[in-house]
């Protein structure tokens, strides 16, 4: 996995902005927060990682910030370039 595609079509109670400082902190060494945008239909993130790092560690990473900064299912993540976009609610919060 190189790449996390997070995607917004919920409503948040707090910018986009604020999910890309928290997840840069979270993901420090492991890898950054690339682009994002805004469109019609919601808003994205794009996060550039480290493929020698397990795919659980940094999605997990992911919804932790995601559930500390209260998104919920606003958002979905897609990790690497699959089909499958996961919600908070579809992830084991005591993953790594």
């Amino acid at each position: 996995m190189d790449f996390v595609e997070i995607w917004f079509d919920g409503p948040m109670s707090v910018d986009r902005d604020d999910v890309e400082d928290a997840l840069n902190s979270a993901l420090q060494g492991i890898g950054e927060v690339t682009g994002g945008g805004t469109g019609e239909t919601g808003s994205n993130l794009d996060v550039e990682v480290d493929g020698e790092f397990p795919k659980d560690l940094v999605v997990g990473k992911i919804f932790a910030v995601i559930n500390e900064l209260e998104v919920g299912d606003s958002a979905r993540v897609r990790p690497g370039d699959g089909d499958l976009w996961i919600r908070l609610s579809e992830w084991p919060l005591s993953a790594p």
